[in-house]
């Protein structure tokens, strides 16, 4: 594996002098970083490449006031990389832009020079790379399923069930990004993988997962360092309960309900206080979408894609998505970038269950009379899935304790989503939700088992 790759960009040999001794003592992935640097906004705009470095750590004035602007946006918007992580510096607090908070800056994180600390910068850094590396791993995860379900009827069994252990593995770093997995595979008791000529490490806990597609009996063997939980156990026989699917199937938006609904709690369990939010979320909208006269087909598919609303907060750093209190403006500005950070992710896929997913994640936190974001629309500028997504994340986000406050009674929530009707909510949407509320207070209270 290639050393990480930070660039520095400032105008002082000083700063970069102070910046590389602290980030010299840091290790990611078994290795130091990788740092290079450049002294200013016109050689960086020359040397850089977008998405080959997981951190730019810029200063704000150089040789302009605004030169730390410009690499922001060079990045951002010139170079379409969303994925580099961003840390803006300063030394000249009052030369920072007035709507630094508000525009479509995409900033991760922001230090003032004075209070540079090297703990506090390893902090943030060390952060920033693991939200780097998650995105990173999520979008493979994404591109790999999709090849699978694009090209399953056309794959061998081995093939499926080799690309099945690979996605594994790859979803698992997700939460575990240290662990190191390995695994066996047989078919109808023959090992296929690893290759009978290669011998396959035993490490110290060992997981069997057994199933039959069609008249093939597979094991598929798991083994970890560390010992698994009930949700990454599930995970995996999720997804071999969707790689059967996937075999006989020839349509390629047909991925299993639950394998898409589990892949959202892989990304929400990052979350200290999400628990069955998703499954909620996912029932809510699926209702909703029924009463509002969807079929039971486009019903479903919006359940599916609703479990994805909150995968854009792959990229936001744990301790401001797990913060016990109040966000201040700034953090408030990061995790807001959740919903563009989702639309990314899923943007490109040319699987229907995620090019709806990806526009839920960009547009539910848009309100009704256009106050929201991260865009501003208005009405029905919203998609409707969008809508009804955003109804369904309130009402269950309201009637259950987050890490900033305790849950509130349901008659509380209930008149708190009235009140916003026409303002943060669709009308069309609220009046479904009232005329069915029992329903609706039924999922609320619902639990949830980890196996979906």
């Amino acid at each position: 594996m290639e050393r990480t790759k930070v660039m520095i960009v400032d105008d002082s040999k000083t700063v970069h002098a102070e910046l590389s001794s602290i980030l010299s003592e840091l290790i990611w992935n078994g290795k130091d970083l990788d740092i290079e640097h450049t002294y200013g906004y016109e050689e960086f705009k020359k040397i850089f490449v977008p998405e080959k470095y997981a951190l730019v750590i810029t200063d704000l004035v150089m040789e302009s006031d605004d030169a730390g602007i410009k690499v922001i946006n060079h990045i951002r918007h010139t170079c379409n990389d969303k994925k580099t992580r961003i840390i803006l510096m300063t030394a000249n607090p009052e030369k920072i832009p007035t709507d630094l908070l508000t525009r479509d800056y995409d900033i991760n994180a922001y230090i003032e020079k004075e209070s540079l600390s090297p703990f506090s910068t390893k902090l943030t850094v060390l952060s920033l790379l693991k939200t780097y590396q998650d995105i990173t791993s999520l979008e493979q995860a994404i591109v790999t399923l999709e090849n699978v379900a694009a090209n399953a009827s056309e794959m061998s069994l081995p093939e499926l069930l080799i690309n099945t252990f690979l996605q594994v593995r790859t979803f698992l770093c997700l939460k575990l990004p240290d662990i190191k997995l390995t695994g066996e595979i047989f078919v109808n008791n023959e090992r296929i993988f690893p290759p009978k000529f290669m011998n396959s490490e035993h490490l110290e806990y060992r997981y069997d997962f057994h199933t039959k597609v069609q008249k093939d009996n597979i094991l598929f063997v798991v083994y970890s360092p560390k010992q698994l939980n009930s949700l990454e156990t599930s995970y995996i026989r999720s997804l071999l309960k969707n790689l059967q699917t996937s075999l006989i199937s020839t349509k390629r938006s047909d991925i299993e309900e639950e394998f898409v609904i589990m892949l959202s709690k892989v990304i929400e369990a990052r979350s200290a206080d999400t628990g069955d939010h998703v499954n909620r979320v996912a029932e809510l909208s699926c209702y909703l979408a029924e009463y509002l006269g969807f079929s039971s087909s486009d019903a479903k598919l919006i359940k599916k894609a609703s479990a994805l609303h909150d995968i854009g907060k792959v990229g936001v750093p744990d301790y401001i998505l797990n913060k016990p209190g109040k966000l201040d403006e700034k953090e408030f500005s990061i995790i807001k970038e959740h919903t563009l950070i989702g639309f990314e992710i899923l943007r490109n896929s040319t699987l229907n269950i995620f090019e709806i997913g990806a526009v839920v994640a960009l547009e539910h936190h848009e309100r009704w009379d256009g106050s929201g974001y991260p865009y501003g629309l208005q009405g029905e500028e919203i998609a409707v899935e969008a809508r009804i997504v955003q109804v369904a994340d309130v009402f269950e986000a309201l009637t259950h304790d987050r890490c900033y406050r305790p849950a509130w009674s349901v008659e509380k929530a209930v008149e708190y989503m009235n009140d916003m009707k026409g303002r943060q909510f669709d009308p069309m949407v609220i009046d479904a939700f009232n005329k069915h509320l029992k329903d609706m207070i039924a999922i609320v209270k619902s639990n949830y088992s980890e196996e979906v």
